[in-house]
């Protein structure tokens, strides 16, 4: 992200953040301690760990070594990560189901439904204002192949609930569930935050990288929790090794980002405007530099609201304040803050959804990996081009 300073601003907590051209204000509505563990610090491999990182990590081995035997159908997939959000788990879970769903596959969504009051176990819809934020935008998304979405506080009681009502299941997607010691899995798929290469035998391996453990630092254990992931996914656009130290297969994946009006959209799309930003999201910078790229005109301010953020009249209220104070006319918003923002917004400027595809260095390689491992091959090729 480029250089960032304080701004004055009243009351409000401005900054602003600019680049070669463009000066973006920023309505800071975190709270501290948010703002503290957003950023990352150098990661390294090895990192130095101090007793409390050794401990945690002991603990978590320890835990995850008495892990129940997954039963034998649906096949159960985690999909994970070793920092504290921000690195695409959501993304790739939903991107997995549409592949899988797209092929004949009969799946499921399995989540925890962080930042909502209900327990469950219950089948989680899009218009449902009081499941997980994260829960509805993939239910969104898992509509087209019937695949349910299923929240529980207590994700043990998730599964039975998913075996039970729905017995057919043959793939359950566990979203962030590295960690979780009582759920059954088959096998783990592990998103890196931080990476490195190294030699071994000759040939380049991809070295997992993490740095201090919460509440030290902003990961959730250190690098040895990638040992039981079967397969590494990272993020980037650049060439990496296709193996990692451990031996794991390396998958690699970039984000495409493409602006979705909101109904009615405007009735020309492409005229220059000046955007304001809305994000309640655990990293805003990579949403704020697509919109920079993608938006046509100037993006002038972003609203910086934390993950999950509860959405009410007294924050809209001050976030529209900010809007207007900027002359905004135009706003960008992420799918993942719509479906709790729609309820709310009654502001009539154009609004766009910054929709993401993730695309796969090696486009259906991971999925057919994953039904090989499963025992489930494709009934038909995939393809989003």
């Amino acid at each position: 992200m480029p250089g960032m300073r304080s701004w004055p601003g009243g009351k409000k907590s401005w900054r602003s953040f600019s680049d070669e051209e463009r000066v973006v204000k920023i309505l800071e509505l975190r709270p501290a301690w948010v703002r503290l563990f957003a950023g990352r610090p150098p990661a390294r491999e090895p990192f130095p760990l101090g007793g409390w990182g050794r401990l945690l990590g002991a603990i978590i081995r320890r835990r995850a070594r008495q892990r129940p035997v997954p039963p034998r159908t649906p096949f159960l997939i985690s999909v994970g990560n070793l920092a504290l959000g921000g690195t695409g788990k959501t993304p790739v879970v939903m991107d997995l189901t549409r592949r899988f769903g797209a092929a004949g596959v009969r799946g499921a969504i399995l989540t925890r439904g962080y930042g909502s009051g209900l327990k469950g176990p219950l089948v989680i819809t899009d218009d449902n204002p009081a499941a997980g934020d994260e829960a509805r935008l993939m239910a969104t998304e898992a509509a087209p192949w019937r695949w349910p979405v299923i929240q529980s506080s207590d994700r043990s009681l998730g599964l039975e609930f998913l075996r039970a009502e729905y017995p057919d299941t043959q793939v359950a997607l566990l979203e962030d569930a590295h960690q979780s010691a009582r759920l059954a899995r088959h096998l783990d798929l592990l998103i890196l935050d931080a990476w490195g290469s190294r030699e071994r035998d000759g040939q380049p391996r991809l070295v997992p990288r993490t740095g201090p453990v919460f509440p030290l630092g902003p990961w959730r254990e250190n690098a040895t929790g990638a040992r039981r992931a079967a397969a590494l996914l990272v993020e980037t656009s650049v060439p990496v090794p296709a193996i990692s130290i451990h031996g794991q297969p390396v998958f690699a994946f970039s984000r495409r980002t493409e602006l979705r009006w909101r109904k009615p959209g405007p009735a020309d799309p492409a005229q220059p405007r000046r955007w304001g930003l809305i994000s309640g999201i655990a990293r805003p910078e990579g949403f704020e530099q697509a919109a920079l790229e993608i938006c046509p005109g100037r993006v002038v301010m972003a609203a910086r609201c934390r993950d999950h953020a509860p959405y009410d009249a007294r924050l809209v209220a001050r976030i529209l304040a900010g809007l207007n104070e900027q002359g905004v006319t135009a706003i960008a918003t992420t799918a993942k803050d719509w479906v709790k923002l729609a309820p709310l917004w009654r502001d009539d400027r154009p609004l766009a959804i910054l929709d993401l595809r993730l695309v796969w260095r090696q486009e259906n390689a991971l999925d057919h990996w994953l039904a090989e491992r499963a025992g489930l091959p494709f009934s038909k090729p995939i393809s989003w081009d």
